[in-house]
């Protein structure tokens, strides 16, 4: 059972979405426990929970789990969250016992923190240099053309008839590299880009690679997507970063 665990920690992610508490955590954990066989691993791991995300970090191997709904019990948070099949799974953590748990189907597995570091929020969901910040002061909205960048909005933006089809047009147009494939890479790499006003894509980064050229080819399939459908911030079109998740071998 443990082995299989491993085995789906080197192969899952998923993308980002949600709001979370104003509280966000870096847990440092140094043994967890599998609750079902009592087995016990002295990996150290690394949880990261974000604003919308929880990433569990071992090594080399990295579990990405989307937060879908989220509680506050006093001190204590529960989640709701989707693993890469976009099934629901259940994190719960408690900064007063110092553990972090994790359920998946059968699996659940507990971690001990040895510590933990609480960030303070991201201030309005906007990336803007302290230069763009000092002009917007001097400057009206009227005159001024809103050229920030937005991490979320009331509209996301959107791939030409919706996700199913951006899974399908990226499996169409995604090349297995020759290197991954030899050294039988799978996995999923997230790139990052900006959806601009009029629905192109800019600045486009890799956000999580698995190596064997897939980042590459990742950034050079998105670089060729048709034109999104903008964001929208108060009825009016802005522009907003995406993450883009394809995965290898395409499928």
């Amino acid at each position: 059972m443990v082995k299989k665990l491993f085995l789906v920690f080197m192969i899952m992610a998923s993308a980002s979405s949600g709001t979370l508490f104003a509280q966000q955590f870096t847990l440092f954990s140094s043994r967890w426990v599998d609750v079902g066989s009592k087995a016990t691993s002295r990996t150290a791991s690394i949880i990261y929970i974000d604003s919308n995300r929880i990433t569990i970090e071992q090594g080399t191997s990295h579990l990405y789990l989307d937060i879908k709904s989220k509680e506050r019990k006093e001190s204590n948070f529960f989640y709701t969250v989707l693993d890469f099949n976009d099934e629901e799974c259940h994190a719960g953590f408690s900064p007063e016992q110092m553990v972090f748990d994790y359920q998946s189907g059968g699996y659940h597995l507990k971690y001990y923190i040895d510590s933990l570091q609480q960030q303070q929020p991201e201030s309005p969901e906007t990336e803007e240099s302290d230069d763009e910040a000092a002009s917007d002061s001097t400057a009206t909205d009227s005159i001024k053309e809103d050229t920030k960048v937005y991490l979320s909005a009331d509209l996301p933006p959107e791939f030409p008839g919706g996700i199913e089809a951006m899974k399908a047009w990226l499996v169409e147009h995604t090349r297995y590299p020759a290197a991954a494939k030899k050294d039988k890479i799978m996995g999923l790499v997230e790139v990052t880009a900006v959806v601009e006003k009029n629905g192109s894509l800019s600045d486009i980064v890799i956000k999580h690679d698995i190596g064997g050229g897939c980042g590459d080819e990742a950034v050079r399939t998105v670089k060729q997507m048709p034109t999104w459908i903008p964001g929208q911030v108060k009825g009016e079109d802005k522009r907003v970063k995406v993450t883009i998740k394809v995965f290898f071998p395409p499928k």
